[in-house]
């Protein structure tokens, strides 16, 4: 795989009217911590054609999720993972695009979108998570570098 292009992958995404917020490391990034990330993280709303819209994306840009053995790489796998409503890590030639609905203190898309900010990450303008909802998201992971960027968080707002 190739450095990952995490402009292009946003840029696809918003170009195909796909309803996602930004969360994870590009939210950081974008209220005011500068640090890497390997991935990008967004919460999707879930309906069936957003969530074939976003498979799509995926796989044009050569994209598969591995489930146990099995290997999805169509849009009606990758879509059909998505409508479980588990976190769904995407690995495309672009970079890994990790849905990371279902899991514990992430906020649902509508919640999360209703107190969202527009603003320009990489060149693309998305819906990046609040301020405070990135926080509550951070606490509840509680992993070494979430707590990190807690930390970093507080000390830039």
């Amino acid at each position: 795989m190739s450095e990952p292009a995490f402009d292009e992958l946003l840029r696809r995404l918003a170009a195909a009217d796909v309803d996602f917020v930004v969360v994870g490391g590009l939210a950081v990034n974008a209220w005011g911590v500068v640090r890497g990330t390997k991935d990008v993280d967004v919460v999707v709303a879930n309906a069936p054609d957003n969530l074939k819209r976003l498979a799509e994306v995926a796989v044009a840009a050569g994209g598969h999720v591995q489930r146990g053995e099995a290997l999805l790489g169509t849009p009606i796998s990758i879509a059909s993972a998505l409508a479980s409503g588990e976190q769904v890590a995407i690995e495309t030639d672009l970079g890994r695009l990790d849905v990371v609905q279902g899991l514990d203190g992430i906020p649902g898309y509508d919640e999360l979108y209703s107190r969202a900010t527009k603003t320009e990450i990489l060149d693309v303008s998305v819906a990046v998570c609040a301020l405070e909802d990135l926080k509550a998201m951070k606490r509840a992971a509680g992993r070494i570098r979430d707590l990190a960027d807690l930390e970093d968080l507080e000390a830039t707002s």
